[in-house]
């Protein structure tokens, strides 16, 4: 199947989901006690956008225990990551994304511990689909920090198409388990 085909697939089996609060409390819960995230002292996070599973709490977990949150944005063909305190203004671009304005300071990924990588959906080997851009792809191939997405189990599929680009993570915590990808 297509990357378009799997990426509208799992979109309307995410819409189509019941209990979503109690499922992303779980993921919550995987999440806050794995090594990597008690370990890190700085963690780079998408602010969720459409159905994704929630990261608002994640972040407010983050900030409570101390640690440095940095978040995306796309400036021209790349992206950079930015400081995200409780204060700090945030803007919606043209997608409806939310990015943080022009006084945040710039923060390179390559000084952050764990990056939560956002997707649509992934294989069990961690290989993901975004939103198309590659953005994040481009982003991780220096990275040497650990990479997680949290996603809902229904998004984790037998397969796709996977290109050379592509960049898998290191895990993916849904409600049901935590998958060691690497």
């Amino acid at each position: 199947m297509n990357k378009q085909a799997v990426r509208h697939a799992v979109g309307e089996s995410i819409t189509q989901l019941d209990d979503r609060v109690d499922r992303e409390r779980m993921i919550e819960q995987h999440l806050f006690s794995l090594p990597e995230w008690t370990e890190a002292t700085s963690i780079a996070v998408t602010l969720s956008f459409r159905n994704e599973c929630s990261t608002d709490r994640i972040i407010d977990q983050a900030w409570s225990e101390g640690k440095r949150v940095v978040i995306p944005k796309v400036v021209g063909k790349q992206m950079k990551f930015f400081e995200h305190t409780a204060n700090h203004v945030l803007l919606e671009n043209t997608m409806g994304i939310r990015e943080p304005d022009e006084q945040a300071s710039e923060i390179l990924l390559n000084t952050v511990d764990l990056c939560i990588v956002p997707g649509r959906a992934y294989t069990r080997s961690g290989y993901r689909i975004g939103w198309g851009g590659g953005f994040y792809d481009r982003s991780l191939v220096e990275f040497s920090g650990a990479t997680l997405s949290i996603a809902f189990a229904i998004q984790v599929v037998e397969q796709f198409e996977v290109e050379s680009f592509d960049q898998p993570v290191d895990m993916i915590v849904t409600e049901e388990e935590v998958i060691r990808c690497r």
